[in-house]
C-alpha cells in the first residue's frame, strides 16, 4: 500500500441522516469513522465542519449533526455558512471531517461551486479528511449530479464533486427507474448506484465498494442494456 492510500480514508454517502445514530453489535456506526483516525489526532482536535448549503442552513439539521458526533466525542464543530466569514474558511481548510447535508442538490452545488468549497474539500479528501454526504450531498460527491424531475419525466445534468466515479441516487420510490433511465441517456459504460433509504455506501480509495447496513445496487449501461449488481453490507 502507498503512502497516499494510507492517507486517503473511504467516503461516506448515507441514504439519509438514520446512520449518523445507527448501531450493531459493533457499536456505533460513527465509531467506525473514528477509528480511521488511528489515534493521530486527539478527540478534542478533531474538527468537524457541517455544510448546510443544501438545506439554507437550517439550524435544527445542525443540532442532529453535532448531537451525533456527541456520541463519539467530538465536539469541535461547526456549520461552515453558505455566505462564509474569514472563520469558516479558516475552519473548513483545517477539518478533519467534512458533511455535506441534504436538501435541494442544485441549490446546495451552486452554493459549494460559488465559494470555491469544491477546491477546499478535495484538498482536504486528499490530505486525509473523511467526507460524508447525506442524500444530496452523497449525490454532490458523485460524478454528476442528477435530480429528476417529475414533470417531464428527464434528468437534469449538474456538475458535482466527481470524488467517487458514479452518479448517486438515493431513497427513491421508483424502483430506480429514474436512474436506469438517465444512465440509458448517458451511453454505453455508464454507472450508477442506488441508496435506499437507511442505508449508506463507503467507497474506498481502491475503489472498492462496500454497502452499510442494508445492500445498495450498482448499475451498469452496458450496450444500451442495464446490468445490475448488489453489493452488500460487509
Amino acid at each position: 500500500m502507498c503512502n497516499l492510500e494510507k492517507i486517503i480514508k473511504p467516503i461516506y454517502l448515507l441514504a439519509d441522516s438514520q446512520l449518523l445514530f445507527y448501531s450493531n453489535r459493533d457499536g456505533l456506526f460513527l465509531d467506525r469513522i473514528k477509528k480511521l483516525f488511528n489515534g493521530d489526532i486527539k478527540d478534542i482536535e478533531i474538527k468537524a465542519a457541517y455544510i448546510g448549503a443544501s438545506n439554507n442552513d437550517n439550524p435544527q439539521y445542525y443540532e442532529i449533526f453535532q448531537m451525533a458526533l456527541q456520541q463519539i466525542d467530538i465536539h469541535n464543530c461547526r456549520m461552515i455558512k453558505s455566505d462564509p466569514d474569514a472563520a469558516d474558511t479558516i475552519f473548513l481548510k483545517n477539518s478533519d471531517i467534512i458533511l455535506l447535508a441534504g436538501g435541494d442538490v442544485e441549490k446546495g452545488w451552486e452554493t459549494i461551486r460559488r465559494n470555491g468549497w469544491n477546491r477546499i474539500i478535495t484538498e482536504r479528501y486528499t490530505s486525509g479528511a473523511i467526507l460524508i454526504g447525506i442524500s444530496a450531498g452523497a449525490i454532490q460527491l458523485g460524478l454528476r449530479e442528477f435530480e429528476e424531475h417529475v414533470d417531464t419525466k428527464r434528468g437534469k445534468d449538474l456538475d458535482s464533486l466527481r470524488l467517487v466515479p458514479f452518479i448517486i441516487d438515493v431513497h427513491t420510490d421508483d424502483l430506480w427507474q429514474g436512474l436506469k433511465e438517465h444512465l440509458l441517456s448517458e451511453g454505453n459504460g455508464a454507472q450508477g448506484i442506488g441508496i435506499p433509504k437507511g442505508a449508506g455506501l463507503a467507497y474506498y480509495s481502491d475503489e472498492s465498494l462496500k454497502a452499510i447496513r442494508f445492500e445498495c445496487i450498482e448499475f451498469h449501461n452496458l450496450n444500451n442494456r442495464i446490468q445490475q449488481s448488489f453489493i452488500q453490507p460487509s
